[in-house]
This record gives C-alpha cells, sequence and structure tokens, in this order.
C-alpha cells in the first residue's frame, strides 16, 4: 500500500482520537448493554452461536449493512474477508471466495437457491438490503449439503421472519448522488409485520431510482438509468405450539438504460430483469428431539434487451428465462446429549425457455445427504457428512466433509476441516451457443463437459481474549485444489473475430492466510480489522489466476456517544496483486467509506455518509464517490 495511503488513514483516525479523549471525560463508567452473539445456520442446518460452529463463518448484521449505506448484497459484501466481487458481464455482479471465481460460490436465501441470471450468472447487485436480516458467509467447501456450486463457499442471505407477539414496521428515505455528475439517486424502502393470533406476516419493498452518469462524453455510458421495483413477503400459520406452515414470494423488476458502442454503431440499450420466487415451508418439532422441514420453491428470471436503433448481432438483443423447481426435506434427531444426526434429500429442476440462439432445454438434480453433529469430552466438536448428487447430464458425485473444534482453555479454540466439492457445469457453457464482441467472437458450448471438483483443506485457531471489553481474533489457512477446471478453448480465428469451445482444460490452486479480529473498548468504541493473503495458480499455463487480488485488506472503526445517540463509522478496504491471467498487472485499489447517524425520539435516526471517499477506480468494482443522506423510523 503507497505511503500516501498510510498517511491519510492516520490523518482520519486522529479526529476520532481526539473526540475519543473528550468523550471518554464525560462517558458513564460502565456499558448499559452487552453484544449478544449471532447464532448461525448455514454451516450446519442447525442453530449454533458463531464461536462454537466448526466451519469459518462471518456474519454481516442489518445495523452493519446500514451503517455501511450499502443499497444491495453485493456493496454489504465488499468488507467480508476473502471475498472477492467481479463485474462478469455487462455490469453483473458475483461474489468470489478464496479465488475460485464466481462461478464457485453459492448464492442462497434463505437456504433456497436462485434461479439462473444473464448468461447463467444471479446478479447480487440486483438484491436489495430492506428484507435482510442478515448474511451468513461460510468460507470453505460446503457442497456435503448444498451441492453443485459451494465449491469457495456458501452466501445465505437470511430474511426478516414474520415477528411473534409484537408488531414491526419500518421506513427508510434515502437521497444521493456522485460527487463527479451526474448518478442522483433516491431509494425509498419500507417494511410492517405482525401477530394476529397464529397467523403472522411481514411484507417490504423498496423503489430505486438513479439516474445515469457518463465521464467522459463516449459511450458506452460509465452508469446506466436504473429503475428497481422490488417486493418481499411471507406469512406463518402456528399450527401448534411446536408446527409452522409458511409461505411468500418476492418479485423483482430492475430496468437499466444506457448507450452503447455495438457493431461500430451507438445504440441505446434498455434491460429489463424480472425474478421472482413463491416457497411453501412446513417446520415441525415432535419432543425435544426431533425435528422435519419440508419445502417447495420456484424461482424464475426473465431477460428482455430491446436496441435502438436495432442492429444485427443476434446475442445483443436476445431475450433469456430460467426457471428453477425445487423440492426438498430435512430430518434431524438428537440421539442423546452430544450427537445429533441429520439425513435429507432433494429433487432440483432447472429450465431454458427457447430463444433466437438455442432451443428450449432442461435438466435435473437428485440428492440425499447426511451429516452427523458430536461433542466430545465437552471440548472437541466433530462435524461429518456426506452427500450424494446424481444430475441428469453429468452423473453422479459424491461429496464428502468433515470439521472439526477443539477447546483448548477458556480463551483459544482450534479448528481444522476437510472438504469436496464440485460444480455442475452450467446450462450456458452445455447448451447455449453465444456471441461477444458485437458477434465476433463465438463461444460454443459443450454437453460433453464434466463436473469440476475440489479437495479443500483448512485449520485455524479462534481466541477471545479479555482485552478492553473483548478481543477476539481469528486465524485461518486454507488450500484448495480444483480438477477439470472449465474455460473458453481458442478452436480457430480469422481477420473478424474467433471461435473458443467450453471444455476440461486444467487444474487450479489457491491457498492463503484470512485474519480478522475485532475489538470492543468502552466508551462505545468497536475496532476491526481484516486481511487475506491469497496465492493462486492456473496449473495449465502457470500464471495467477485472473482478477483475484494477492491482497485485500479492511480496517474499520465504529464509535457510538451514547450520550448523544450519536454513531460514527469509518471503513478502509484495499486491494493490491492482481492481474489478467496472462501475466499482465492490474492497478492497486483502495475505497474509504465514512457514514454518520444520529438518534432521535420514537426509534427516528438521521444519517448520511460518502463511499469511495478516495474517487478510485471500479477495478475492484468500486463504485464512483457517492454522497447520501436519508432518515430511518423503526417501530
Amino acid at each position: 500500500m503507497p505511503l500516501s495511503c498510510h498517511r491519510l488513514i492516520v490523518a482520519l483516525l486522529i479526529p476520532f482520537l481526539l473526540l475519543a479523549n473528550l468523550a471518554m471525560a464525560q462517558a458513564r463508567e460502565a456499558e448499559k448493554s452487552e453484544v449478544m452473539e449471532p447464532i448461525v445456520v448455514s454451516a450446519t442446518l442447525m442453530e449454533q452461536k458463531l464461536s462454537e460452529t466448526p466451519s469459518t463463518v462471518q456474519v454481516i448484521s442489518k445495523e452493519q449493512i446500514q451503517q455501511m449505506g450499502a443499497d444491495s448484497v453485493a456493496q454489504a459484501l465488499q468488507e467480508a474477508v476473502g471475498m472477492t466481487l467481479s463485474t462478469e458481464s455487462g455490469r453483473v455482479v458475483r461474489p468470489s471466495i478464496r479465488g475460485t471465481g464466481p462461478f464457485h460460490t453459492l448464492v442462497l436465501v434463505d437456504g433456497r437457491r436462485l434461479a439462473l441470471g444473464f448468461r447463467g450468472m444471479s446478479d447480487i447487485n440486483q438484491i436489495p438490503p430492506v428484507m435482510i436480516e442478515r448474511i451468513e458467509i461460510i468460507r470453505g467447501p460446503t457442497s456435503a449439503l448444498f451441492g453443485s456450486d459451494a465449491v469457495g463457499g456458501v452466501i445465505n442471505i437470511i430474511t426478516k421472519k414474520p415477528p411473534r407477539k409484537k408488531t414491526v414496521a419500518g421506513l427508510d428515505l434515502k437521497a444521493g448522488t456522485n460527487t463527479r455528475s451526474g448518478g442522483d439517486a433516491f431509494a425509498p424502502q419500507a417494511y410492517v409485520g405482525s401477530d394476529l393470533g397464529p397467523f403472522r406476516f411481514i411484507l417490504g419493498g423498496e423503489h430505486v431510482s438513479r439516474n445515469g452518469w457518463d465521464y467522459d462524453n463516449e459511450p458506452p455510458d460509465d452508469g446506466d438509468d436504473l429503475k428497481q421495483q422490488y417486493v418481499s413477503g411471507q406469512a406463518a400459520i402456528d399450527l401448534g405450539e411446536r408446527h409452522a406452515l409458511s409461505f411468500g414470494g418476492s418479485y423483482n423488476d430492475f430496468k437499466r438504460t444506457g448507450a452503447r458502442d455495438l457493431q461500430n454503431k451507438v445504440t441505446e440499450r434498455e434491460a429489463t430483469d424480472e425474478t421472482s420466487d413463491v416457497f411453501l415451508r412446513y417446520d415441525g418439532a415432535f419432543t425435544d428431539k426431533y425435528n422435519l422441514m419440508l419445502q417447495a420453491y420456484h424461482t424464475r428470471y426473465s431477460l428482455d434487451i430491446g436496441l435502438t436503433p436495432e442492429i444485427s448481432d443476434p446475442f445483443s438483443s436476445n431475450e433469456e428465462e430460467y426457471t428453477r423447481t425445487q423440492y426438498e426435506g430435512r430430518f434431524s434427531a438428537k440421539i442423546n446429549q452430544n450427537i445429533t444426526a441429520t439425513a435429507g434429500a432433494e429433487y432440483r429442476e432447472d429450465k431454458r425457455g427457447a430463444d433466437s440462439l438455442s432451443p428450449e432445454y432442461e435438466n435435473h438434480n437428485t440428492a440425499g445427504f447426511g451429516q452427523l453433529d458430536m461433542l466430545f469430552l465437552e471440548r472437541l466438536n466433530l462435524v461429518a457428512g456426506v452427500r450424494w448428487d446424481d444430475h441428469s447430464e453429468f452423473g453422479s458425485e459424491w461429496s464428502p466433509r468433515v470439521a472439526l473444534s477443539w477447546i483448548f482453555n477458556d480463551y483459544l479454540r482450534l479448528k481444522g476441516g476437510y472438504g469436496h466439492g464440485f460444480r455442475a457445469p452450467i446450462p450456458y457453457e452445455l447448451y447455449v451457443t453465444s456471441y461477444r464482441r458485437q458477434g465476433k467472437d463465438v463461444y460454443l458450448a459443450n454437453p460433453d463437459l464434466k463436473a469440476e471438483t475440489s479437495r479443500t483443506y483448512e485449520a485455524g485457531l479462534q481466541a477471545s481474549l479479555p482485552a478492553g471489553k473483548g478481543l477476539n481474533l481469528e486465524l485461518t489457512y486454507f488450500h484448495i485444489d480444483i480438477d477439470d477446471m472449465i474455460e473458453s478453448v481458442l478452436q480457430s480465428r480469422t481477420a473478424k473475430g474467433a471461435t473458443y469451445k467450453y471444455e476440461n482444460i486444467s487444474e487450479a490452486e489457491t491457498s492463503g492466510v484470512e485474519f480478522l479480529a475485532q475489538l470492543r473498548l468502552p466508551y462505545g468504541w468497536n475496532l476491526g480489522a481484516s486481511l487475506t493473503y491469497l496465492d493462486s495458480e492456473n496449473a495449465e499455463t502457470g500464471e495467477r489466476l485472473a482478477y483475484q487480488p494477492e491482497i485485500k485488506g479492511n480496517v474499520n472503526a465504529q464509535w457510538h456517544i451514547d450520550k448523544l445517540g450519536l454513531w460514527l463509522r469509518a471503513s478502509y478496504t484495499w486491494w493490491s496483486g492482481m492481474e489478467d491471467g496472462a501475466g499482465g498487472s492490474l492497478d492497486d485499489s483502495s475505497s474509504l467509506d465514512a457514514w454518520i447517524g444520529k438518534d432521535l425520539p420514537a426509534g427516528v435516526q438521521l444519517y448520511a455518509g460518502m463511499k469511495n471517499v478516495l474517487d478510485q477506480d471500479d477495478t475492484y468494482n468500486v463504485s464512483p464517490p457517492f454522497v447520501y443522506l436519508g432518515v430511518k423510523w423503526d417501530y
């Protein structure tokens, strides 16, 4: 990191330290409340305290999302350890965990898979935060529980649930603009939920309107005009003290309009993404030992691209439609005080509608899995599981996993694990012939592709020390080997363009170290830091994996002045050592974000902030400098 950046960080921390000295002279000797430890469900499919799970998990709470000023899941994940966000096609944002790439991280909403999106990629930039309770990030392979795509890890977005014995409501009005030019935005959002006897519900929605921007006055636009309408809700019917039936869904209309240079002609491109989902779920507990979950859900994605004036490139003006239907069940039994067994089964069907480029097709996946969660001597927690998947196109795959944690003493916990992961080829790679560079390059599908497989080893330690009001440290080493990686291979080249074909050709490996620290201090201070070092290699070329930084770091500070009802937060994230996959180096980058909030009576909060204060480019998916202010109310 350049020396000037270090000086800037020090300059930013000095005002905070001066304010801290002033607050310490006036603050109370003891805090009013203690921070409750997060409960996570994604690591083992059962509720566990974050410190007790044998997996490597990070939780991003709704309060953190608010203080980041995040307008989408993509922005909420920017600071996450071991996480890289990449813009894959157009402006679709996909996450990558531990350098494995965007197709190797599984994104879930309440444990449910999303429908495939544009070119087979679901865009986390289209998921707003209005209904999010927390985001759980499991680093490491979880194919033993979730199946395909969970090679690097899983991101599970946990939404707000219908409340019990109370009414909840919230309203957030936010407006902002880029500091250069354009990008004016307005984003109102609201939710309401209540308990009406045996019937409970929650409903939320958001409208986003943002103008485009163009810094260089040359196509394509640097940012499109954006219009988004989002609504989500769910309800629950309590069938008894231990049984409930829940159902709900969401609808998202996401429209972007901007200028493009296609086939040497400037054209207006209007792309409308529509996503929707519905689910029905039963949860039941039979005595204190047995639990049953049954669920069915259906998700749909469609894309309609219009060009004015029209051009002959078939790919630029196509339509896409994907649907996904899944049925699943899970049963868990507490065998004794120290052993819990879980077994489950799934059936999933994926379809892609016909368009001008390819015919309609479908595939399906059948799976079964089992897991044992065992506690020995009240110190050793061992979780062992295996899953079998049978895919209609590429065959069967077994995915074993074992993870353990050992409580060394009251302050130190050791962790370790091994897992097998796999990724099934997506329909786009199997069946769709596509065109890029305004139709100059052709990408041929390959129905004979095999699944990618991986082996992951990890070991680490967690420490909870009595420094300040609590110091939590986490250090993890990981190593991942990926076989049969799917890449596009050059078949032929002419003066006008080239032809590629998807093939299983290469192996890759990533290894590295992740460090995470959180220090709570008296007088309302919270300090955080994280650092990821990543070493990656494509065994076929000997080069680093493309667009995966060697180092990603973050430092952040939060200060709550309780007497004044004031919250302050600053966060600095940097990336370095990224290459293009062919030996070429990309510029280092960083982002500084700041936020301030003032609590008012009756649950009202005024807030303001700025993203990307340093005005860095978007090499690492950093948005332009953006200032905003808003008012928030919670009941």
